[in-house]
């Protein structure tokens, strides 16, 4: 049998484009409130073609809300990669913060479905749930860096998650841009008081004459 051709490089599988159209039928119109058929019209074929690659909407909804732990993975696991160095923590927060932003509809989907999601029964979302925590509470009960400085880490990350979560949809029309240089100004006036970063301010002393 001969095989498919392959995929130019960058483009989508036909998977990928279902859930990104899926992904803008639930932030704009709900879950509850979309069909198969939609979606399926959407990408101009027909559901039994759309239970080839998932076999119900809530396999959908599942798949959208892993995106979103991969996300939160992918940066936990940049802050991680150097946290015996806190005064690197700035600028792989704004990168974080990049990355957030760079998938608001995401969350825009996660926060209007939220009822739909919370009745999600699955182990792989919940072996998720569990790694995303372990990873954070790893991060910030590491005995090598003060105590002092991991709670300012955890408010830091506190402040762009849960701001963005109980924000809503208050600021859904607001340029990203202008999102980006608000959060990053708010990390900095917790990680960096003043303006002048504990670790640097610590080391400079060291090198002052007794």
């Amino acid at each position: 049998m001969a095989r498919p051709p392959a995929r130019p490089a960058g483009e989508k599988s036909t998977r990928e484009q279902i859930l990104d159209v899926a992904l803008e039928l639930f932030t704009a119109n709900g879950y509850e409130k979309t069909s198969l058929r939609e979606i399926a019209e959407r990408m101009n074929f027909s559901k039994a073609a759309l239970y080839y690659h998932f076999a119900s909407k809530d396999d959908i909804l599942l798949a959208l809300h892993l995106r979103l732990h991969e996300i939160g993975q992918a940066g936990l696991e940049r802050i991680e990669m150097d946290r015996v160095r806190p005064a690197d923590w700035v600028r792989m927060i704004d990168e974080f913060v990049d990355l957030l932003l760079e998938n608001r509809q995401l969350f825009m989907f996660h926060l209007r479905n939220h009822a739909a999601l919370e009745n999600l029964q699955n182990h792989e979302h919940d072996g998720a749930n569990q790694d995303i925590e372990e990873r954070a509470r790893r991060l910030l009960s590491d005995p090598g860096i003060p105590q002092a400085r991991r709670l300012r880490l955890s408010f830091a990350l506190g402040a762009v998650m849960i701001g963005l979560v109980m924000s809503g949809d208050l600021f859904a029309s607001t340029p990203t841009e202008e999102l980006r240089v608000e959060l990053r100004s708010v990390v900095r006036d917790i990680l960096e008081p003043g303006g002048v970063s504990p670790d640097a301010d610590r080391e400079s002393s060291q090198l002052l004459p007794r």
